[in-house]
């Protein structure tokens, strides 16, 4: 599925759209028939070649696109289902209607896409469809002014009000709108793991309004999801989290969120075949998701599979050419298979990615001339520990760890465990710290997130 372009240039209109194209999303992965794949790449619109190119990467044969229009209580919404490998379009069409009609043109749309597909809606997936989240327009708009927002948002941005207050909004416009309190529960959940706001009182804040969401309606598999991540990350309850997460790959297996934080959990509670299995499910259905691309790219390495790893770097580097990520990864992919003037070149690029980091992007092939692996192994430790003690923890504990520093990688765990780092649990799974696992305190802080038991 292709972003719905806006055909007008105010940014209520892009926003509206962007909605548009979240909706219909919705619906169509709530059936089981249908794999939908939904491309954050614009410039694929309308480009044969690139779609071409694309379907054979993704192992895809239809393309959903569209235009939307807004103006006053008016919309014109059209749709397209094109079958890229004859080129050839095999469902279009208009719906100039009403802006109250919104939902049941998202709801035809998704209902044409599967009658065309030839795929058999169930009982269960056709209610969530014929759902209707809220009949307040006011509310909706507020709520996909929101996520038009935070799909944009910065890194560790400080100021979060401006993402908390269209949600705000919808809540007041509509009391009774569910999927309004998930997206507010995300908004802090998502500011509160990257530090910009305070723990613990963004997890309370994120739990109490996902809960009032699974209040007004128990069938959002997103909702449970969220939950689950909170009870996890947050409050080390792991019974209660594998429940939830299990609830909402229930209710909706299509939902490949679900699928990757139950994976995160059964990597932390050790049962890695688990953990690989639903982060390949995560994957399968949204291939082109970040950090689910690295994240299967690492389990590739663990299974010995370089080639493959190496793929999913590559279309990694294709679709996302300005996310320094893959580079700290092919950093350490190259240091594994000891090409050590790849693994600098890699980590020179992700320097360069960063403005912050971009003036000492020099600084790391000198050091490396100078005193080797080693020598930048440890600048690198120094350079994490210097500007941002707390996000370079892991990196800290795995270098003091590897040069034999038990002492001080000791004390670094513990330092995160004052903190509360949220993947500080990891710790339970990472092979780099088996060495410190018959340590008493290690064990101790093991004791400490009641992960002990799971071994």
């Amino acid at each position: 599925m292709l972003p719905f372009k806006s055909l007008s240039s105010d940014q209520e209109n892009q926003y509206f759209s962007e909605g548009v194209t979240r909706n219909i999303l919705y619906n169509l992965i709530q059936i089981s028939e249908i794999k939908v794949i939904n491309s954050p790449v614009k410039e694929l619109e309308g480009n044969t070649l690139n779609l071409k190119k694309m379907a054979g990467k993704l192992n895809v044969r239809f393309f959903l696109s569209g235009s939307v229009q807004k103006s006053g209580d008016q919309v014109l919404v059209m749709a397209q289902l094109t079958d890229i490998t004859k080129n050839q379009i095999i469902w279009s069409e208009k719906y100039p209607r009403k802006l109250s009609d919104i939902f049941m043109i998202q709801r035809d749309i998704a209902n044409q896409v599967a009658t065309n597909l030839q795929s058999v809606i169930a009982k269960k997936e056709k209610e969530q469809i014929e759902n209707i989240p809220t009949r307040n327009k006011e509310a909706h708009a507020y709520y996909v002014m929101g996520y038009y927002l935070l799909d944009r948002r910065v890194w560790r941005e400080k100021e979060i009000s401006r993402y908390i207050t269209p949600f705000r909004n919808a809540i007041a416009a509509d009391p009774e709108y569910a999927e309004a309190y998930v997206g507010l529960a995300d908004v802090y959940l998502t500011f509160t793991r990257s530090q910009s706001y305070p723990r613990p009182e963004g997890y309370r804040k994120a739990k109490e309004n996902v809960s009032k969401a699974i209040e007004l309606n128990g069938n959002l598999a997103e909702a449970h999801t969220i939950l689950g991540v909170i009870l996890y990350r947050s409050e080390w309850k792991w019974e209660e989290a594998r429940k939830e997460l299990e609830h909402a790959i229930e209710l909706n297996p299509n939902y490949a969120q679900a699928h990757r934080y139950y994976a995160d959990l059964m990597d932390i509670l050790r049962q890695k075949e688990l953990a690989r299995l639903h982060c390949f499910k995560a994957a399968e259905l949204n291939p082109i998701y970040p950090s689910l691309m690295l994240w299967k790219a690492g389990y590739l390495e663990e299974d010995g599979k370089f080639n493959e790893a190496m793929e999913e770097y590559k279309k990694f580097i294709e679709l996302y050419p300005e996310n320094s990520s893959v580079y700290w990864y092919l950093f350490d992919f190259y240091r594994k298979t000891e090409a050590e003037l790849k693994a600098i070149e890699s980590l020179q690029k992700a320097f360069q990615l960063v403005p912050e980091d971009r003036p000492f992007e020099n600084t790391i092939k000198v050091i490396y001339d100078k005193h080797g692996m080693k020598g930048l192994e440890k600048w690198l430790n120094e350079y994490g520990i210097k500007n941002d003690e707390k996000g370079s923890w892991m990196g800290t504990v795995w270098y003091y760890n590897k040069i034999g520093e038990k002492e001080k990688a000791l004390k670094w765990l513990e330092k995160a465990f004052e903190w509360k780092i949220p993947n500080l649990p990891g710790i339970n799974t990472v092979s780099e710290l088996d060495s410190l696992r018959n340590e008493p305190r290690f064990q101790a802080l093991l004791d400490s997130m009641g992960l002990s038991k799971y071994k």
